[in-house]
């Protein structure tokens, strides 16, 4: 079980440490914004913010990120103009 701290909230998932974060993201937590693409990190659909850091979630291992906090699309607020959400417009 691993413990991850997503968009301000800490959750417990119950997933082999070598799954991709992407999944976990999508199937477990059902956080959709965050979606599949090319699988290879290649193409950016699956970007999440480790840390601060830019990260393709389909790279990242759950078991790489239980110390780390991690922002998707969904916690972003929606009245800022934020990098990210400029970037989807453009």
């Amino acid at each position: 079980m691993a413990q991850l701290k997503i968009n301000g909230r800490s959750y417990f998932v119950d997933s082999e440490p070598d799954t991709p974060l992407l999944w976990v993201l999508r199937e477990n937590l059902q956080l959709t914004g965050t979606k599949f693409g090319c699988g290879g990190g290649y193409c950016g659909c699956c970007t999440v913010h480790v840390n601060g850091e830019a990260m393709r979630s389909c790279r990242v291992r759950v078991g790489d990120v239980e110390d780390a906090i991690i922002t998707t699309i969904e916690g972003l607020d929606p009245s800022s103009n934020h990098p990210v959400q400029q970037a989807w417009v453009e």
